[in-house]
């Protein structure tokens, strides 16, 4: 089963969990979009709901067919605690989990497929972490140069175990993120499409 196959496997039989961004991003606790774009992914934590209510498995999930990478992205609103990390961990645990248990494929096939985790949160609230990120990058000149091999939140250490690739974008960087890293071009919602 190769990557295509999977893309159109998911969109077929996932195609009522496909949501706009701004859908998939909304922090429950007081109903704002993290990432208000309109454009349309599958919402992994919908698709994970058909198979078991309890596992907590990232927001979304995309194929890049030109890298050849199955995409997990999470979206955290709130500030990101030290206390949170390990349910935040479960969810990559358990998404891992879930889409080996859709594809039903052997377990070498399944560890061969490239992955990549992007964690999106909010930079005001996460000011410890920016603060970090600067100070990783020592210089102004550098930071051009590392600001995109940064990983925060400690999740460096699920990499290469888990993922391929790891990338920590604050929701400001994240529509020039999608564009320079998977050429998805997000378009912005209107107050209107909100409504």
């Amino acid at each position: 089963m190769n990557l295509t196959n999977i893309k159109e496997l998911f969109e077929s039989q996932f195609s009522q969990h496909i949501y706009t961004l701004s859908e998939i991003s909304e922090d429950d606790t007081n109903n704002i979009s993290l990432c208000p774009f309109k454009n349309k992914f599958l919402n992994f934590d919908e698709i994970a709901k058909e198979y078991d209510s309890s596992w907590a498995t990232t927001d979304m999930i995309f194929f890049d067919l030109e890298k050849e990478y199955i995409v997990f992205v999470e979206y955290k609103n709130g500030k990101i605690k030290s206390s949170n990390k390990p349910k935040i961990k479960q969810k990559f645990l358990d998404s891992f989990a879930l889409f080996y248990k859709i594809l039903k494929i052997d377990k070498s096939t399944f560890w061969n497929l490239k992955t990549y985790l992007i964690f999106v949160t909010n930079k005001e609230k996460n000011q410890n972490q920016l603060n970090h990120r600067n100070y990783l990058s020592i210089t102004d000149e550098l930071l051009d140069i590392l600001e995109d091999n940064i990983i925060l939140y400690g999740f460096d250490i699920y990499k290469p175990w888990y993922f391929d690739e790891i990338k920590t974008p604050f929701c400001d960087e994240f529509k020039e993120f999608m564009q320079n890293n998977f050429n998805i071009s997000l378009e912005e919602e209107t107050n209107n499409e909100n409504i």
